[in-house]
């Protein structure tokens, strides 16, 4: 399994671990709001990166 997808995979968990951990729904709905920050920001991360290689290919391929 690739670096990304297990990061991914566990942040998944640990959003629904934090879910668990919560009494009301209140904080069912605040308490992983910094999890899923860190995912979205590691989802576009991921993204400009692969952006940046295919980029680098086609350059490449162009050159």
């Amino acid at each position: 399994m690739s670096d990304f997808a297990d990061r991914i995979r566990r942040t998944l968990a640990e959003i629904e671990r934090t879910k668990g951990m919560a009494d009301s729904p209140d904080r069912v709905a605040v308490y992983p709001d910094p999890i899923y920050t860190s995912l979205v920001r590691d989802i576009v991360e991921e993204i400009k990166k692969e952006i940046k290689e295919e980029a680098l290919r086609e350059l490449k391929k162009s050159g």
